[in-house]
């Protein structure tokens, strides 16, 4: 059983295979500033496995794209919950990567509305 409130290495996505194969042929939800780009797998003991992306394009510096990683992380952390009772009810596993699109650093509240908002679409796509 997972715990409640925990992100273990095992939920964490790492396989570069899986994460192409997911950009090549996974489907996306944008809820501003966030696009969550997702796919059903097998792979992984945890009902999902995600990777987090910044890019270098739109943020120079390490420390900024490193403290948007970790705001994300932290509200994914928080608010996978609503995700795992429909995957574990489906009996049903994914893969997905939460991509950060704006060009301003966003503070927590807002990241954690828009990933809950997408987790939300995300599950409304799953149950269909």
């Amino acid at each position: 059983m997972v715990k409640e409130f925990s992100l273990s290495k095992s939920e964490r996505l790492s396989s570069r295979k899986s994460i192409s194969s997911l950009f090549e042929a996974g489907r996306s939800i944008y809820a501003p500033p966030l696009r969550i780009i997702f796919k059903l797998g097998n792979e992984g003991p945890h009902p999902a496995a995600m990777a987090i992306s910044v890019p270098k394009r739109l943020f120079k510096r390490a420390v900024d794209r490193n403290l948007l990683k970790r705001r994300i992380r932290e509200a994914y952390r928080l608010n996978k919950g609503i995700l795992y009772k429909l995957l574990q009810k489906k009996d049903q596993k994914v893969i997905l990567v939460i991509q950060y699109q704006d060009r301003k650093l966003g503070d927590y509240h807002s990241i954690e509305e828009a990933l809950i908002l997408g987790l939300t679409k995300l599950i409304e796509k799953l149950a269909d």
